[in-house]
């Protein structure tokens, strides 16, 4: 039988503050990770030394933190099957309300759980540099999960760390006997699945619930930011190297490495390899 079941920290704790979870995906500690970021933004990961967690109901995808069609509809079978377990007579209008208010559940908690994404992939991606730099200014931050998770060591919040998982919305439902072997869904399971067709972003995914803005309307416009939160990091940990964009001209190269020299950091910087002559 498929229910919601709210499961805490449980399975033990990796290396605070990334917290473990049964229904986690796992990734390799040696996996190659990338974040696309404008010129914009890597000067504010300079500045404030810190990752940008964007809530989930700001992202441009509104399937975000929701749930699959089959999921659904068998919310309905479901409250019937509970009824005949519990030798209850079947209240439709009951079931409606019950259903309704666990819809409203998830849009709260798309509400209150901000997310950070990275791109697992051994080498850098010519999609990436053009869905998410709009001219020729930022850069590609390479990294791994060992070095993602050591830089956030000094946070003082506790983060979920999951690939995410990609499955039809309308003809498929969360559980795989081999991928994800789960009968029952925690409220974290929407947030580190999406749609097939994102399935281009093989994403590992950083996410945190703030519980505080759940049932508080106005809690994100007395935040600092209203679209997320900033998450404190070790950025010379966090940074393996730093690809330089593969159509910037050496003007805007000697900006990025200025900007990061007027900050004091010494990071690796490599040209892309998108600019490599072919040879005939």
């Amino acid at each position: 039988m498929r229910c919601l079941r709210w499961v805490g920290s449980i399975g033990g704790i990796c290396k605070m503050p990334i917290e473990d979870h049964p229904y986690h995906i796992p990734i390799e500690g040696d996996a190659v990770l990338w974040r696309y970021i404008d010129l914009e933004k890597f000067e504010s990961l300079l500045i404030r030394k810190a990752l940008f967690f964007c809530r989930a109901d700001k992202f441009s995808d509104p399937f975000e933190g929701s749930i699959p069609r089959k999921e659904a509809n068998y919310r309905m079978i479901w409250q019937k099957i509970f009824s005949q377990e519990n030798k209850q007579s079947f209240d439709e209008e009951l079931a409606l309300k019950s259903i309704n208010n666990l819809s409203m559940m998830h849009l709260r908690l798309k509400r209150c759980t901000v997310v950070n994404c990275w791109q697992i992939n051994n080498n850098e991606s010519d999609a990436m540099w053009r869905l998410y730099l709009k001219d020729n200014e930022g850069v590609a931050i390479q990294t791994t999960t060992k070095r993602l998770t050591n830089s956030l060591n000094s946070s003082n919040i506790k983060i979920g760390l999951s690939r995410v998982r990609y499955i039809d919305y309308d003809n498929e439902i969360w559980y795989h006997k081999k991928n994800f072997p789960h009968h029952s869904y925690n409220a974290i399971v929407p947030f580190i699945h999406k749609r097939i067709e994102f399935s281009h972003e093989n994403e590992l995914r950083l996410y945190h619930l703030i519980y505080d803005a759940e049932h508080d309307m106005e809690y994100w416009d007395r935040q600092e930011n209203h679209k997320g939160v900033f998450v404190e990091i070790d950025i010379n940990e966090l940074v393996d190297k730093i690809i330089l964009p593969p159509t910037a001209d050496e003007q805007v190269k000697n900006r990025i490495l200025q900007l990061a020299e007027k900050y004091g950091y010494k990071f690796e910087f490599l040209n892309s390899k998108l600019q490599n002559n072919p040879i005939f």
